[in-house]
């Protein structure tokens, strides 16, 4: 009975972990095509934020109801919904799109910070990087409502590079050391 129960759980985390490494390869992309071509308009690149948000946010519900004893998600529920209604109103909306991603970069700060105070808890490794990682999304959020309208495509684009690439290297640290926290 275990067996099958730490089966299916890993099972869970590694669909939950190989769609996270995929996002973090989709953000680099798109932030790459975002830093070279800035004359993008303000209602393409809200669309494409939007939609990402959407999904990363679809995401993190999956993660939270099929969670199954992993406590990693545990709050994903929250995060999830948080960047549903945010994407939803990031595609209706280019004018304020600085202050949505200041949000969604402050969301996902506070998650990875969480993420990695739970590692912590089972003396992993890692935890101090994942943490750090969240501190910095957390700076990149209140700089991103800073930032002004003329400049939020490149600033976008560069934040989208930065966050795929951490959020890559941040998955596979954590699928290196599953075994700690999957039972």
């Amino acid at each position: 009975m275990l067996e099958n129960i730490f089966g299916r759980a890993k099972g869970i985390f590694n669909i939950i972990t190989y769609i996270d490494l995929g996002l973090g390869l989709l953000y680099a992309i798109i932030g790459l095509i975002f830093f070279a071509n800035p004359d993008l308009s303000n209602v393409l690149v809200s669309v494409f934020t939007g939609l990402l948000l959407i999904f990363n946010g679809a995401v993190s519900i999956y993660s939270y109801l099929r969670r199954e004893g992993i406590e990693l998600y545990n709050y994903n529920l929250i995060f999830g919904i948080i960047l549903i209604l945010i994407g939803i109103v990031a595609m209706f909306s280019g004018r304020i799109l600085s202050i949505m991603l200041g949000i969604y970069y402050l969301t996902s700060g506070i998650q990875k910070g969480n993420y990695g105070l739970l590692l912590k808890k089972f003396n992993e490794k890692s935890w101090l990087f994942i943490f750090v990682v969240g501190i910095l999304y957390t700076i990149l959020g209140i700089t991103a409502f800073f930032t002004s309208r003329d400049n939020v495509i490149v600033v976008t684009g560069i934040c989208l590079i930065g966050y795929g690439i951490i959020s890559i290297i941040d998955t596979i640290l954590l699928r290196r050391r599953s075994e700690y926290f999957i039972a």
